[in-house]
């Protein structure tokens, strides 16, 4: 009788459900190199899932529209050296200054072209007309008016340094600050979406497990029963193996859940090119086959280190966050400066009663009594000049532990997964041998349900290290910039 179960059993493994699909475990991978989204048939790689949240996330898509609007922000501080012409025209009816009573009538007219440069200098070019009876500050001009050009050259406040150069300096920094917060929103999305994939991976080999051994208690229960009609087995072996059964379905409904829970997280990172979500991925795009983990060594750890230096965008965005403040610092102790320009504007009056050349020149000079606006601007960028240092030093040593930590982990992960590849190994021996008891009639039906149950957690456990070195080794290559 108990020769007939054994049978059963060695039927039940031959006939291929096992838990072989534990074994399977991803090998090391590589920068992601195709940029096709996957079908809804095909087999939903790392590299083609990480490049289809690089090229349709949205996240990256608002990241990006930040880089545009600061492109747009320096077209917006270049405007402020865009040329503009200024026209003026008016007629006065007013009261004579020389004879008290008399109405006197003036037409003043001036057109000009006025732009600032980048060094400071003010430049203009134009034409005037005044007749009648000239009110004064204006004076008159022959009939046919006066052309000039003319000419404010700064020599200390506003020489090279002023409110709109500095704007337009912090405007263009803008751009690769915007790149690299463009970067470091990438990294993290990636990390989220590394962990979600092998979530995903982990849950669907479980489940399968959990379907294996579920298969594998249903064809025992069934030749059990068939017994027990026959009169060859007690009742209470096939209540036992009923028993078994549903034990296995309520395990196979939870891994069930698990799966789903990890296909609606993993869809919040597919994206179609057209903005819409991608189809929800299927079990059959569970990719099966890869190679065994094997552990980063010290050269790859300091390669990683110094990858990790020269490519992440935080430090970047600290060496941009620098010029930006050295911009301030300039232009604050510029601004602590007192104004001295020189005006020059030659012109020539043309027409009848008109004098020939003529000529505005002279000093304009203003000193400020107090400098607290100035001060005030020099203390702030002094002060954020520190407190960026201090922040970048935190920052890079953030940096390297990162890249420390993760080559911990993945080796960890490493080490992990061979007690607990041989650990499935023992359990397997066990299961296989007390089925071998068994069959010898010295064992229960009660032992060969836990050694098989033993087993399946083997492969869990198998199945969770592997999905925790795979997104240690993730992390590890996002942290260190090669997957940027």
């Amino acid at each position: 009788m108990k020769h007939l179960l054994a049978c059963c059993f060695l039927m039940v493994a031959s006939s291929g459900i096992s838990l072989a699909l534990a074994e399977e475990v991803p090998a090391r991978l590589q920068p992601s190199t195709q940029n096709q989204p996957p079908q809804a048939t095909d087999t939903l790689t790392q590299d083609r899932f990480l490049s289809q949240v690089r090229a349709n996330h949205p996240k990256l898509f608002s990241a990006d529209i930040q880089r545009r609007i600061a492109g747009a922000r320096l077209l917006e501080r270049q405007g402020a050296f865009d040329p503009g012409i200024s026209l003026d025209t008016d007629y006065l009816r007013y009261n004579d200054f020389t004879q008290r009573g008399k109405v006197s009538k003036t037409f003043d007219n001036d057109l000009s072209l006025n732009w600032q440069t980048r060094s400071g200098l003010k430049f203009s070019t134009g034409a005037r007309y005044n007749t009648g009876d000239v009110k004064p500050p204006l004076y008159p001009t022959g009939n046919t008016g006066e052309y000039f050009m003319g000419v404010r050259m700064p020599l200390l406040r506003g020489f090279r340094i002023n409110d709109r150069v500095a704007a337009e300096m912090r405007a263009q920094l803008g751009i690769p600050l915007a790149d690299a917060d463009f970067t470091e929103a990438r990294l993290d999305l990636l990390i989220k979406a590394s962990d979600a994939y092998w979530d995903w991976v982990a849950a669907r080999r479980k489940m399968g497990v959990s379907e294996a051994i579920l298969k594998l208690a249903d064809f025992r229960r069934d030749a059990i029963t068939d017994r027990v009609n026959a009169g060859d087995l007690p009742k209470i072996d096939a209540t036992e193996a009923a028993q078994e059964v549903v034990r296995r379905q309520g395990s196979l409904v939870k891994a069930q859940r698990e799966y789903q829970k990890a296909v609606f997280k993993l869809s919040l990172f597919l994206w179609e090119a057209d903005g819409k979500p991608s189809p929800l991925p299927q079990e059959t795009q569970v990719p099966e086959k890869a190679e065994n983990p094997i552990r980063l060594t010290d050269d790859e750890w300091m390669e990683g280190r110094q990858v990790a230096l020269d490519s992440r965008p935080e430090l970047q965005a600290f060496n941009i966050e620098k010029q930006i403040t050295e911009v301030d610092l300039r232009y604050a102790k510029n601004l602590r400066l007192p104004i001295l320009d020189l005006i020059a504007q030659p012109g020539i009056d043309t027409g009848d009663n008109s004098i020939g050349p003529t000529l505005k020149a002279g000093i304009a000079l203003m000193v400020p009594l107090r400098q607290r606006t100035a001060q005030g601007l020099q203390m702030a960028a002094e002060y954020r000049l520190q407190k960026l240092d201090l922040d970048q030093r935190f920052q890079l040593q953030e940096i390297l532990l990162q890249v420390d930590d993760a080559v911990s982990a993945v080796n960890a992960a490493y080490d992990q997964f061979q007690a607990a590849k041989q650990e499935y190994s023992l359990a397997k021996d066990l299961e296989i041998g007390e089925k071998q008891r068994f069959e010898a009639g010295d064992s229960t039906l009660f032992l060969i349900n836990q050694r098989e149950r033993a087993s399946a957690e083997a492969a869990f456990k198998m199945i969770d290290t592997e999905a925790e070195y795979n997104q240690s080794l993730a992390i590890f290559n996002i942290v260190t910039g090669k997957w940027l």
